[in-house]
């Protein structure tokens, strides 16, 4: 059973993810092989370029996570921490950088800590909809009025998310 899980991945998110590319290239390779042989040839030119930036903020992820207090984590985002602490998760998380390889780990070990759920939600919640690391590439394409009013809706969304978790789960 450990090769098969090695294979197709331990979670049933991590199963869907490989077998539905699994069966798109079988697909492929049947109806368009040309494509199919480009498309495993780019994408593991990407994974190739990218390793050892993965590598690197998995590292840091899991350092940052092994060197918070497990009493601080508990005192500020624990169960007794209530709008405070989904506020403060919240934006923390939205200011926090890197794709979710190296942000999820991060809210993964301070749930593990203690964190309590709510506050898990606003951070994953606060991650996706803040997202200050896109600031500057929206000022790019779309000008601080339009980037500004995205920040200003996105800001209530991780609060209003762990309150949901907070009253009714």
């Amino acid at each position: 059973m450990d090769i098969i899980n090695f294979i197709i991945g331990k979670s049933w998110g991590q199963r869907i993810i490989i077998l539905g590319a699994a069966i798109l290239y079988a697909y492929l390779f049947i109806v368009k092989p040309n494509v199919a042989k480009k498309g495993v040839i780019n994408s593991f030119q990407t994974f190739t370029s990218l390793l050892t930036l993965i590598i690197a903020a998995l590292l840091i992820s899991q350092a940052i996570g092994l060197l918070i207090p497990e009493e601080k984590v508990s005192d500020l985002l624990g169960e007794g921490s209530g709008l405070k602490g989904i506020t403060a998760g919240g934006l923390l998380a939205g200011l926090l950088q890197g794709g979710p390889y190296a942000v999820y780990p991060i809210i993964k070990s301070l749930y593990d800590k203690g964190a309590h759920i709510s506050v898990v939600m606003a951070m994953l919640m606060g991650y996706g909809a803040i997202g200050i690391g896109r600031v500057a590439y929206g000022l790019i394409f779309f000008g601080p009025k339009i980037v500004g009013l995205r920040l200003l809706l996105a800001i209530p969304v991780p609060i209003l998310a762990g309150l949901a978790v907070l009253l009714f789960v």
